[in-house]
């Protein structure tokens, strides 16, 4: 009751607040096939839903993701502002988890609310993962990232990294449950690491690889490779990768393409066709400014990590790291997916709020001055939101082309008349 009463507030905030910036995505009409592809497997498998469960492939692979589709579908059917809405709520309470991570490790509790609104307004992400059914994953696949950083976190701090207490156990139990959703174990061990090196005198000197994440770490192993030798070489619900992953140079150059990203997003779109010529010089000149974006990156990541506090250099290095699942996604490197984004923000977002905080109060004595660094998060804000509302723009006029209008008539027809029929394992 103490903690509802102490943070219930900032919860209910954020949760206005990713809907009144995000609202309006919610009458978008469903305009990608895949949402519609997933939308007639729910149907179908609501029809014998233990289906599901008949092979042993099930286990190691998605069955979270494909549950909570199921569990969507039997209170929405094919209307999809109900997925939509539960994506924001979804979304809100990441950034409530944003929040509580934050205040835990700083602690600072105006810097922990302000990350928490920048994470929740879009800021280094821009909204795109809100706007698919699909996007559900990426969503899930955060919240249940974050909750397990918090749990280890907090067991590290209040039982001494105990593998036998209850918030070690709820920890462990989550890291199976991230696993299960997707193949993002191993940045999240390494992303514990990081925290046990970073916070290691506040640790008051424990061991960095301790039992509980030598535990964590044995327990992705044993999972991935039961994942390979019983699991789908796909996902069960998305199976159109069409190119074998593989890590490069190309990889470690996508890396920082991100980061660049975050804080100019442009790249090759329909949306630059209706854009004024401002926006296209910008554009043009988009190899001088991600080159140099690019150096202030290496440069601020060098001197954060070497002056930087704690909390500082831990959120620094989870910018990095959970990038690392993505970066050998994009084959030829020309085109980057904003969505990948959503977890690596939250690193943005903190670095953001904690500068934007450190400078206000060199200016205290300043007056009302001392609140103009706000309007660097503040044009970060506007940009994210405006960028979000021109994708829905544009994702909207997908839905309402002849094309879209004949997916969505398709999607009736084979909701009603196509048969059950599970995925077969390769």
């Amino acid at each position: 009751m103490n903690v509802i009463k102490e943070h219930g507030w900032v919860f209910l905030l954020l949760v206005a607040t990713s809907f009144l910036a995000f609202g309006k995505i919610l009458s978008t009409p469903l305009w990608n096939p895949l949402d519609a592809q997933i939308l007639c497997e729910a149907h179908n498998l609501s029809k014998e839903p233990l289906k599901m469960f008949s092979h042993i492939g099930f286990y190691f692979s998605q069955p979270l993701l494909q549950m909570a589709f199921l569990l969507e579908y039997r209170f929405f059917g094919l209307d999809p502002v109900g997925y939509i809405a539960v994506n924001l709520t979804l979304h809100a309470f990441n950034s409530f988890l944003v929040y509580m991570l934050v205040h835990m490790l700083f602690p600072r509790r105006p810097m922990a609310i302000l990350s928490a609104l920048l994470f929740a307004l879009g800021v280094g992400s821009y909204g795109k993962v809100f706007m698919g059914i699909h996007q559900l994953e990426a969503l899930m696949m955060a919240g249940l990232h974050l909750l397990v950083l918090y749990f280890f976190i907090r067991n590290d701090f209040r039982r001494d990294g105990s593998i036998r207490s209850p918030l070690f156990l709820l920890g462990l139990a989550l890291f199976l449950v991230t696993g299960l959703t997707r193949y993002a174990s191993f940045s999240l061990i390494l992303t514990l690491m990081a925290y046990k090196a970073f916070f290691f005198k506040w640790r008051m000197g424990r061991a960095i690889l301790s039992k509980d994440l030598f535990v964590f770490a044995l327990t992705g192993v044993v999972f991935y490779w039961a994942q390979g030798h019983w699991g789908y070489r796909q996902a069960t619900v998305f199976d159109n990768m069409e190119h074998a992953e593989h890590f490069s140079l190309l990889s470690i150059k996508n890396i920082f393409r991100y980061l660049t990203l975050m804080f100019y997003p442009m790249q090759r779109s329909p949306i630059l066709s209706e854009a004024n010529n401002l926006v296209i010089l910008i554009y043009e000149a988009r190899t001088y400014i991600r080159f140099a974006l690019t150096l202030a990156i290496l440069s601020y990541s060098f001197f954060g990590f070497v002056f930087g506090s704690k909390a500082i250099r831990f959120f620094i290095a989870w910018t990095y790291i959970t990038l690392l699942p993505f970066s050998s996604h994009t084959a030829g490197g020309e085109w980057l997916n904003l969505s990948h984004l959503y977890l690596t923000s939250l690193g943005f977002c903190v670095i953001l709020a904690a500068g934007t905080r450190g400078t206000s109060r060199l200016l205290v004595k300043a007056g009302i001055r001392r609140f103009v660094p706000y309007l660097v998060p503040l044009a970060f804000a506007l940009v994210s939101v405006g960028l979000s509302s021109m994708l829905d723009q544009q994702n909207l006029r997908r839905a309402n082309s002849p094309q879209g209008i004949e997916m969505r008539e398709q999607m009736l027809r084979a909701c009603t008349s196509r048969p059950v029929r599970l995925q077969e394992q390769p």
